[in-house]
């Protein structure tokens, strides 16, 4: 559900019961719930179809968090191994501080703001966090082989506390190399923004009337001094994962609520298994066409704008289904396009003589 819908519903229905939609608060944040209705009124088999989904969407987690900076997982790891081990006082403020920046990591995907792109700075002490990582089981840490939790604090600690190490998510200023000044994962050690745009750009077929998106699912790296992808599929990049979507997935075919939904699925578990991105468009193009179905969703490399170059994906998943009492409210707005258009208090230049409201289902 989209930020513009939940502030939506909140005004209104707030007026007629008394659910809390306001949450949490921290940092610059402002967590809102809402009510997930007509659930009850799914069949089991769609109830099986959003539990399938469901899990699908998060069996790809890590993914995104990885492609958002190279050391967030491992980041994640430290905060959470401290915040569920520590033994020390939790009313501190560095603990406080600490939980804090847990949310915010959590929220966000990673250490950058999920906006601005720049990095958040820890509110908790470097001696602090480094005590307490010492203090937890270091089986519970992500400590390469042969590595020491003080080996460990010394490459990670840079990269948290320093504000001019990996400064900026996605860096769009002209005038600077877009890969090296971005903190974001879609590229390897060494890769520049002029070899990736050269790499991309030697591979396009300018007579091709239907050209597909390169790069869209993998990271260049550099290899023995040359370039070379590594895709993001089941058995390559993130295989472990994409395995596991690619599991849900195909129980989700099982009890899809359209033919149509069966094959767009099946495509996608296509695409996951091969990392071709002809198939990745005929998957796209049967996604668009369901638009029958009760129950929706997303999954997979989708928006452009994490890498700086607008070449690569993000990956994204979430599974929905249609809150159809909404929708009807929602049709009626849009059947009454015209008189909202004639009784606007504009000025009269502006408005418009025929005026159609959009077709549009609400979700949940």
């Amino acid at each position: 559900m989209t930020a513009a819908l939940i502030s939506g519903s909140l005004n209104a229905a707030a007026l007629n019961d008394d659910f809390n939609y306001t949450n949490e608060r921290f940092a610059d944040l402002q967590m809102l719930r809402y009510k997930v209705t007509g659930f009850e009124q799914l069949t089991l088999e769609q109830k099986k179809l959003v539990y399938y989904l469901s899990e699908a969407a998060l069996c790809g987690r890590d993914i995104l968090f990885d492609q958002n900076g190279a050391y967030n997982l491992r980041i994640r790891k430290m905060l959470e191994t401290v915040y569920t081990s520590w033994q020390g006082d939790r009313s501190s403020a560095d603990f406080q501080a600490l939980e804090v920046y847990l949310k915010r990591v959590w929220f966000s995907n990673g250490i950058h703001h999920h906006y601005g792109c720049e990095k958040f700075e820890p509110g908790f002490s470097q001696d602090f966090f480094r005590s307490a990582l010492k203090s937890v089981d270091a089986k519970q840490l992500p400590l390469q082989k042969g590595q020491s939790v003080d080996q460990l604090c010394d490459e990670v600690f840079p990269v948290m506390f320093d504000p001019n190490i990996m400064k900026m998510r996605v860096n769009q200023k002209d005038g600077e190399d877009l890969i090296k000044t971005s903190a974001s994962n879609y590229y390897g050690s060494g890769v520049t923004q002029a070899e990736a745009e050269a790499f991309y750009e030697a591979q396009k077929d300018t007579t091709d009337p239907e050209p597909v998106m390169y790069g869209l699912n993998s990271r260049l790296v550099k290899k023995n001094g040359r370039l070379t992808e590594l895709r993001w599929i089941s058995g390559g990049l993130y295989g472990k994962a994409i395995t596991q979507i690619v599991f849900w997935l195909k129980k989700a075919a099982t009890v899809t609520d359209t033919p149509q939904q069966k094959a767009a699925i099946n495509e996608l578990i296509k695409f996951y298994k091969t990392g071709d991105l002809r198939t990745f468009d005929s998957y796209s193009i049967l996604w668009l066409k369901d638009t029958e179905g009760l129950v929706d969703f997303t999954n997979g490399f989708i928006e452009s704008y994490g890498d700086p170059l607008g070449l690569k994906a993000s990956w994204e998943g979430l599974a929905n289904y249609k809150d159809m009492e909404a929708t009807k409210r929602t049709e009626k707005l849009s059947a009454n396009a015209q008189w909202f258009e004639d009784n606007s208090p504009v000025d009269p230049r502006f408005k418009k003589d025929e005026c159609k409201g959009i077709s549009a289902k609400v979700i949940t």
